[in-house]
């Protein structure tokens, strides 16, 4: 599972690359479909699911 609720705000979503292990949490993103589009617009690669594989900017790139 590439998408977990935040540690510190369990409401919100936490997405992790699964290459490198970095994380975004740069919003506050409680459903996965806009989690995600803000993630692609900020650079993130992979598969529009929760279960990834997901990869950061910088693996993406």
């Amino acid at each position: 599972m590439t998408a977990i609720p935040a540690e510190h705000d369990p409401a919100r979503l936490l997405l992790i690359c699964d290459h490198c292990g970095r994380a975004d949490d740069s919003g506050p993103h409680e459903v996965w479909l806009v989690l995600w589009a803000h993630a692609l617009a900020n650079g993130w690669g992979g598969r529009d699911r929760a279960i990834g594989p997901h990869s950061c900017p910088r693996c993406a790139g």
